[in-house]
């Protein structure tokens, strides 16, 4: 466990949220935006990250132990107001069941993890509620053809394959679905919710099911809208969801396919900076009353080949997720995050991939 002292102006703060995710940077954004002192625990201690925090502990992994080692250190010097968990720790609910022993945790808790990590009760349950879904196996299909493999835990794509062989003890079966991936952020109090927007997603290739990034765009059917209206009316009462979160689903002709319920703030929450949806998480409501018309999008760049940071590195104000100088990256691992704006969805994704080949001919190869 390693240990970085941030912003000057929150050193003396003896009170702090505490925010806990692989990546903080995001939420750790919000707390400070929101006048909170941000402590942060993650894994990758980012140079903006230990900017925006009073205290970042960086981490090997969201496991029981690790946590419970940085939170002890993190006690003797600062007092735990709130606790804000994201990316990650729906694959951890032991963690989250002890972090909600030593504060309040905003969102949903560990229990409603544990169901939702439960994925043969979990389609059947999508199954009961009327809710479609590509088909899913637990046992090897008589033919690999048109399988994937997914892990039963997961986070932003990885570890999904192609089927050619047999899954794991904790891997699934899914039927490959055509049609375009797709999301949706809302906010909900266990009973009650608000869907806040619709992105088109893409991962980085065909083969490659890792998330690469998401763009606000709402090319659905009012059919299709209507449709993950009803699914979502119906999950949050069940499983009695709150705070921010977002469904993932895939859409084409037939209609649409529900893959998954990210239940804590998903990356789309970035592309909403007109909303206080930190308030929202927390109690479970906002206000959608005026909506930027411009496009946004974010995406993930990932390493075409290894890289070591460089010192001195200025990194652009689109950029997000900066690693630390000296810093290794191997191939395929994400480097950093960009965001892109515009008038519409052709010039916003034309401007992304420019701030991208920016990272890689002038960050990277200097």
């Amino acid at each position: 466990m390693t240990q970085f002292s941030g912003t000057s102006g929150l050193k003396s703060a003896l009170h702090g949220v505490l925010v806990i995710a692989q990546a903080g940077r995001m939420l750790a954004h919000a707390v400070r935006q929101a006048g909170y002192t941000p402590l942060v625990i993650d894994l990758y201690a980012d140079h903006d990250t230990v900017t925006i925090a009073a205290r970042v502990w960086q981490i090997k992994n969201l496991s029981l132990a690790e946590v419970q080692a940085a939170v002890a250190n993190l006690l003797l010097n600062y007092k735990i107001q709130w606790i804000i968990y994201g990316s990650g720790l729906e694959n951890y609910p032991e963690t989250l069941e002890y972090l909600a022993s030593c504060s309040h945790v905003t969102g949903s808790d560990f229990a409603i993890i544990r169901q939702l990590n439960a994925k043969q009760a979990f389609f059947w349950q999508l199954d009961t509620l009327g809710i479609q879904h590509p088909e899913v196996q637990f046992d090897p299909p008589g033919n690999n053809a048109g399988w994937l493999i997914k892990p039963v835990k997961h986070v932003g794509g990885l570890g999904i394959r192609v089927c050619n062989g047999d899954a794991k003890d904790s891997e699934y079966y899914q039927k490959f679905c055509t049609g375009k991936v797709r999301s949706a952020l809302f906010c909900a109090d266990g009973e009650q919710f608000q869907l806040i927007g619709f992105h088109r997603q893409w991962t980085v290739a065909e083969d490659n099911f890792a998330f690469a990034g998401m763009i606000t765009a709402d090319c659905l059917s009012v059919g299709q809208r209507q449709t993950v209206h009803h699914w979502l009316k119906k999950l949050v009462r069940f499983y009695s969801l709150k705070g921010l979160a977002s469904l993932d689903f895939i859409s084409n002709d037939q209609g649409c396919f529900m893959l998954e319920i990210n239940p804590r703030p998903p990356a789309s929450m970035m592309l909403y900076p007109e909303f206080d949806l930190l308030d929202a998480h927390r109690t479970g409501r906002v206000e959608v009353t005026f909506k930027d018309k411009d496009f946004r999008a974010l995406q993930v760049v990932y390493a075409s080949r290894p890289y070591k940071i460089s010192p001195g590195v200025e990194w652009p104000e689109w950029s997000f997720d900066q690693p630390q100088a000296a810093t290794c990256i191997l191939v395929n691992q994400p480097i950093c995050s960009i965001m892109a704006r515009g008038k519409t969805a052709e010039q916003t994704l034309a401007r992304l991939q420019g701030q991208q080949t920016h990272i890689e001919n002038i960050i990277l190869n200097r």
